[in-house]
């Protein structure tokens, strides 16, 4: 274990309700002894954080409510680190953003953003898809999830902290860091499972989030949206 007085750089949040075979690899990718590993169980789940003991020593376990905002608040409020990153259980070749963030989190620079996101899976459109998504957060400095946002203490602090709300998190933080402090979108690549697109449906997917989106957009309520993505599904989080 890593001794208390240690300076932790860069806390890593990770929410999770159900997790994919590549979780454990990920906690070793992320195993650094300059960093913290906070996993946010969603209470009712069957993982275990027994299971992954000795992948990484600086992973500290915890839970709440199976809500992907309120998780990552929760990771965050356990967190000692001055940058945080916020990845999802099923992220893949994290290595070079990791780098990166240690970098950024020792320059001690107010700045926050999320990496290019690449879609794994066997539909062609994945690539597309992916494109799109980096060209839009670009172009509107509002960014997902999937793509591994990170931010500044301070920033996140200004901005009244992390939304704890049931769905559309990542847009709701997006909106409010962006009113203050430099936004970074370096040519970095994660990588996270496309197969959310795949078992749904392609188009019918991404008609579904756009739906989402512009919903939330135009005012609907984050409790009333979950509700309603969720109430025939197996509750998920996405």
């Amino acid at each position: 274990m890593r001794p208390s007085s240690t300076a932790i750089t860069l806390s890593i949040v990770v929410p999770v309700k159900t997790v994919s075979p590549g979780f454990a690899d990920l906690l070793r990718a992320l195993d650094d002894a300059d960093c913290e590993v906070i996993v946010v169980q969603a209470q009712g789940s069957e993982l275990s954080g027994g299971q992954y003991d000795g992948l990484n020593a600086n992973t500290k376990w915890t839970s709440a409510p199976p809500s992907r905002g309120g998780q990552i608040a929760k990771g965050i409020k356990h967190s000692r680190g001055d940058m945080i990153w916020v990845l999802h259980a099923d992220s893949t070749g994290v290595g070079q953003a990791l780098s990166y963030l240690k970098t950024m989190a020792a320059l001690g620079k107010p700045v926050w953003g999320r990496f290019d996101i690449r879609l794994i899976g066997h539909h062609f459109g994945l690539v597309w898809v992916a494109r799109m998504m980096n060209w839009r957060s670009r172009l509107t400095r509002i960014c997902t999830g999937d793509q591994g946002m990170f931010f500044h203490r301070c920033l996140l602090l200004q901005a009244g902290g992390f939304p704890a709300q049931r769905l559309m998190e990542d847009i709701e933080i997006s909106k409010r860091l962006r009113r203050g402090g430099r936004f970074s979108a370096p040519g970095i690549s994660i990588c996270t499972s496309g197969e959310r697109w795949e078992r749904s449906g392609f188009w019918r997917t991404i008609a579904r989030m756009w739906q989402w989106r512009l919903r939330y957009f135009f005012g609907a309520s984050a409790d009333q949206l979950y509700d309603e993505y969720y109430g025939s599904q197996s509750g998920e989080l996405p």
